[in-house]
């Protein structure tokens, strides 16, 4: 995550278009630091604030309306207040909002998602892909009775305090390209640099060594099967999903997938079913409650026996599975995320995917786009990267972060303001609003190559 900072033209006219935003900033700044609740929000030289979404579309508060592609970073897979989901969660309110007591609808949601992940016979749920993160490893561990994990360099899965080593890597603190260097964020106890082993994404060769070496000490590892957070989106290259599932289970090693921006968006079943892989825990959120907050883990029936009652690890919250959260969730996935809506929204996303290369192509620009149906990122850089290092080495920051200020000008929001984050397209995205799209950024992109950008 960077702070950054736009040419002073682009300053002010973001200024001239956000007066309101400015004001309330000011007001929020007094008793919040940056004026926003997650740093991911955070803009130079203050965030615009927000007044409601529709569909494919958000106003600030001063009067401006986008087309949005950042989509609550992927939960907001069918777009802002899909009628399924409001109707859902307004017949909800007059039934009760918290019961913590466990209710009918609980396990039709469960029986949902166990058809959509068969390898995996049970779900517990809790409100963010964080809690999550941080169950799945605790049941992990206490299943294998080890104590390491394995993660990716560069990879991003919540606050949990194992996962936020080596997350936002300088490159003087990398070390070595097939064992990079275990760095601890701020706040992190300095203890988990030898409980969590870093490998590269895509590097089999890595990953075969530091089993060898720790083999069996090493509880599960943990991964995206696309890389999407920090990097905009790496896809696995040479088969190396299947060949890190085979790795690990010849190893004793489980398998944790982090589907929370994967899930639903990739296939009905996720990137689990789209590259035929058998995890042994799988992480769901975001898209999963369509924009309330809700989160899974989802595990074998042999990993279930160490969850309390059947076992002695206690996966417990308040508002777990709460009435509010489960039916909007269950409507989102049995009336909006069926089959054919999964591949309606892969048709849209191929259609937005294929217009964008035509519009690199035909300015001859030293860039690329990277997809997988409804999801995908502009890479500001000459060829795909395989990894974290080789965004870092490669990209030009100045072209994408000039590029995502004239695309707000022209009222698109491609990707947050932060680097890093993948566009998302949702159900709520039709052709016409893709190709007002298009045709803006084929607009922005001429106006970048013209003054030397890209």
């Amino acid at each position: 995550m960077s702070s950054f900072r736009y040419a002073e033209e682009s300053i002010s006219m973001y200024k001239s278009i956000t007066s309101k935003s400015s004001k309330l900033y000011r007001r929020a700044v007094e008793a919040n630091p940056g004026g926003v609740h997650s740093g991911f929000r955070w803009m130079h030289p203050y965030p615009f604030y927000v007044r409601k979404g529709s569909g494919p579309y958000i106003w600030d508060v001063d009067g401006n309306k986008y087309i949005d592609f950042i989509m609550g970073y992927g939960a907001l897979i069918a777009g802002h207040s899909p009628k399924e989901i409001v109707e859902a969660i307004k017949n909800q309110v007059e039934e009760g909002t918290l019961y913590t007591m466990p209710f009918e609808l609980q396990i039709e949601l469960v029986e949902e998602l166990v058809k959509r992940y068969p390898m995996l016979k049970g779900f517990r749920f809790s409100n963010t892909g964080t809690e999550a993160i941080m169950h799945a490893i605790k049941i992990a561990k206490i299943y294998t009775n080890k104590n390491k994990i394995i993660k990716i360099e560069g990879s991003y899965h919540g606050g949990y305090d194992p996962v936020k080593v080596s997350e936002f890597v300088r490159p003087d603190q990398w070390g070595d390209e097939d064992r990079p260097n275990p760095v601890v964020s701020p706040g992190v106890p300095d203890f988990y640099r030898e409980d969590v082993l870093v490998v590269q994404y895509n590097d089999i060769d890595s990953l075969e060594k530091i089993i060898s070496k720790y083999g069996d000490d090493i509880a599960a590892m943990i991964l995206e099967p696309v890389m999407m957070n920090n990097v905009g989106f790496i896809e696995p290259l040479d088969n190396y999903l299947r060949k890190v599932e085979k790795l690990l289970k010849r190893n004793g090693i489980l398998m944790i997938l982090d589907e929370v921006k994967t899930g639903f968006r990739l296939g009905y079943g996720g990137a689990t079913e789209y590259y035929g892989l058998n995890p042994d825990i799988v992480v769901l959120a975001k898209a999963l409650g369509g924009g309330v907050p809700i989160s899974a883990v989802g595990f074998t029936s042999e990993i279930s026996q160490v969850i309390y009652p059947n076992g002695r690890y206690v996966f417990s919250g308040t508002y777990n599975g709460n009435p509010l959260v489960v039916a909007a969730s269950y409507a989102n996935l049995t009336r909006i995320l069926t089959k054919e809506g999964h591949r309606r929204l892969f048709k849209l996303g191929e259609y937005f995917g294929s217009a964008v290369e035509d519009i690199i192509e035909d300015l001859n620009l030293g860039i690329l786009i990277s997809y997988i149906g409804p999801v995908g990122a502009i890479h500001f850089m000459g060829f795909k990267p395989r990894n974290f290092r080789d965004v870092m080495r490669n990209y030009n920051f100045r072209g994408y972060r000039e590029s995502w200020i004239r695309l707000f000008f022209r009222k698109v929001l491609l990707r947050g303001p932060i680097d890093g984050e993948p566009y998302f397209i949702s159900l709520a995205h039709d052709t016409d609003i893709l190709d007002e799209s298009i045709e803006k950024i084929h607009d922005s992109f001429r106006e970048l190559r013209r003054e030397g950008y890209i």
